[in-house]
């Protein structure tokens, strides 16, 4: 299975493959210049923008470096587009794209994890199951997304597992360690706040610190 990274990477290729017929259909003259190849010109930059888009959050620098370039429209704009894509490119097949990611989320669900640690400690272990269950199906689908598994993103947490299981991405104990939580997790993100036991909570969350760790989550 082709991963996040590869298939990423295939789309740029393929766009960079768009920009020498569109970049000779360049018309110059005294009076300015433009694409004779509207079509082709128009369906690159805005195939270009929505994966860049998709790449990278809104405020980034080569997303609005990119936006400049498509309101200049010329030449040297469309070869300053070419540049960014060929150096996402090398970002993405160098890792660090995704070593940035996954540096976010990760201080995100450590977040996430202290504050329903600390909610526990408290004695109110139904917001701490909720933050909790939220972490954890958000990992495992993380990590059946960074093994390139397709169509489980609104798959039940326990059919994930099984099949990541399947592919031996985890271990038979981690799974079933994961099905044991299903109960807390359907639970608390269906506020059944009396079957959510605070032993449950408590078990949960020493499960994944580890488990993240273990897979780069």
């Amino acid at each position: 299975m082709e991963t996040r990274t590869q298939k990423l990477t295939g789309q740029i290729d393929l766009l960079l493959s768009k920009f020498p017929p569109v970049k000779q259909s360049w018309y110059s003259s005294s009076m300015g210049g433009h694409f004779k190849d509207t079509i082709g010109y128009e369906t690159l930059i805005t195939e270009c923008y929505q994966l860049l888009a998709h790449i990278h959050s809104g405020g980034h620098p080569s997303i609005q470096r990119t936006i400049y370039a498509i309101n200049n429209a010329s030449l040297h704009s469309l070869e300053q587009i070419e540049g960014i894509l060929q150096g996402t490119k090398a970002n993405l097949e160098a890792g660090f794209l995704d070593d940035l990611t996954s540096k976010i989320l990760l201080d995100l669900k450590g977040d996430f994890l202290s504050s329903a640690q600390q909610l526990v400690d408290e004695g109110q272990k139904d917001p701490a199951a909720v933050l909790a269950s939220v972490v954890l199906e958000d990992s495992l689908k993380r990590l059946a997304q960074k093994h390139g598994f397709e169509g489980l993103e609104n798959k039940e947490m326990s059919v994930v597992a099984g099949s990541l299981l399947a592919k031996g991405v985890i271990e038979k104990t981690t799974n079933q360690s994961i099905q044991s939580f299903k109960a807390v997790r359907n639970a608390a993100l269906h506020a059944q706040w009396s079957e959510v036991s605070v032993e449950a909570v408590k078990l949960l969350l020493v499960f994944l610190p580890a488990f993240m760790e273990k897979h780069g989550l």
